[in-house]
């Protein structure tokens, strides 16, 4: 079955690209929408709003918290703006599950694990999903030792446990972000993994499912 997404990351609380990539839904018709977090700066109302702009297409839009926002997101849900962390969703006949925030890092930023509070929260989402084939990963933090972790500084600031994860139950796709310089495209064996850049400087990727996926920097 052909599927087409539209997939964003690291919007940091502006309204003008929320509403940019509203533009951009309402003019590529994708059938949902991934987020990768960083939505807000620590505000749960900003949050709200920003996912609730882009949620106007009427379209479903599945989300993670990133280690910008604050812990309360990680509660939060509304019915066609489902919330990933520890949990799992149906798209079609693809399984999306999530994991939300970071590793610790030097900036003591809202929502930050440890590598062992990661792999619990990525085990527990896959225990709730009945169909286990066809995953979708959606991770504000990327795998360790990828294109798409590596810093300015040359420092791969991934999480071990989400490499893991990958190398174990090996999703289809990885939706990613957190590293704003790290933009593009990789893979760890058969699964693809992407990160769009960061949404407020008008990043986004378009990925369309059929026999092969197509992923597509925009």
């Amino acid at each position: 079955m052909f599927l087409k997404v539209l997939a964003l990351t690291d919007i940091h609380r502006s309204l003008n690209a929320a509403k940019g990539v509203a533009n951009k839904i309402a003019e590529e018709h994708p059938d949902a929408i991934l987020i990768a977090g960083d939505i807000s700066h620590g505000s749960l109302n900003e949050a709200v709003n920003l996912l609730q702009v882009l949620n106007s297409s009427q379209k479903d839009v599945f989300f993670v918290p990133g280690n910008m926002d604050p812990p309360e997101l990680m509660n939060w849900n509304e019915r066609s703006i489902k919330n990933l962390h520890g949990r799992c969703e149906s798209l079609d006949n693809y399984s999306l599950i999530g994991v939300g925030g970071s590793v610790y890092t030097p900036f003591n930023t809202h929502l930050e694990f440890a590598e062992n509070e990661i792999a619990e929260t990525l085990s527990q989402a896959f225990l709730k999903c009945t169909e286990k084939k066809n995953m979708i990963l959606i991770s504000h933090c990327p795998p360790k030792d990828t294109k798409l972790d590596r810093t300015t500084t040359g420092i791969h600031a991934g999480s071990t446990s989400v490499r893991q994860f990958i190398e174990s139950k090996k999703p289809v796709l990885v939706v990613t972000g957190h590293i704003h310089e790290a933009r593009g495209i990789d893979k760890i064996d058969e699964t693809i993994i992407v990160n769009p850049g960061p949404a407020h400087m008008g990043r986004y990727v378009l990925i369309e499912f059929g026999e092969k996926i197509h992923v597509k920097l925009k």
